[in-house]
């Protein structure tokens, strides 16, 4: 049998209505929560390292042909010229014969000293460094230096090149960092350079013309 409730009428049968309703309602209705706020993570910040202090100049070159000795850093490698230095401005190029050159084990071609000589032939001390200052692209700013008492010029603003004169000699030293490995530049600086000149004995008596 269906049973049918009679509600009325007046204030407390729209109040018991209101009543069921709302349960029916609410009954249908499911809650619902708002999601959780993400975290946004920090940024990271990647320590940035100091570069490493270069090893001290323990070990000596000497260059039969180009007449010339040098200190240089222990762990590198030294390979003579084996061929004059004869064209009046051309690149040395990494382990050209024409060249003595002394380079790191590991880095190779992207940290070297690089040293040649030749006759300054006709030209003035001053004309053969200019020339020779000028085959370098970066090498537009210099300044004077002396190295091992023999005058020239040396590169500035990253130019690690020096050229001197003596007895009719000129000497060309380089030193290359690559841009590849910015590092590498921060230690072997111009400072660093400089220091290595400071150990240079330059004996044109000696060279093989």
């Amino acid at each position: 049998m269906n049973t049918i409730v009679t509600i009325g009428r007046g204030p407390v049968a729209a109040a018991v209505l209101a009543v069921l309703l709302g349960a029916c309602v609410g009954a249908g209705s499911q809650p619902t929560s708002s999601p959780e706020p993400t975290a946004t993570p920090e940024a990271s910040t990647r320590p940035t390292l100091a570069p490493s202090p270069a090893p001290p100049l323990t070990q000596s070159f000497t260059s039969t042909l180009h007449g010339i000795s040098v200190s240089y850093p222990e762990g590198w490698t030294a390979q003579a010229a084996t061929e004059p230095w004869t064209d009046r401005t051309f690149p040395l190029l990494f382990l050209v014969p024409q060249a003595d050159f002394l380079y790191d084990q590991t880095l190779t071609d992207h940290l070297f000293l690089t040293m040649a000589s030749q006759p300054i032939a006709d030209s003035t001390p001053q004309e053969w460094v200019a020339e020779q200052m000028a085959s370098d692209e970066g090498c537009a700013a210099t300044e004077p230096i002396a190295v091992d008492g023999a005058t020239g010029l040396i590169g500035a603003d990253g130019c690690n090149v020096a050229a001197v004169t003596t007895a009719g000699r000129g000497y060309w030293i380089e030193l290359l960092t690559s841009g590849d490995e910015p590092s590498v530049g921060s230690t072997y600086d111009l400072a660093w350079f400089e220091e290595v000149l400071a150990t240079v004995q330059l004996q044109p008596e000696d060279a093989v013309e």
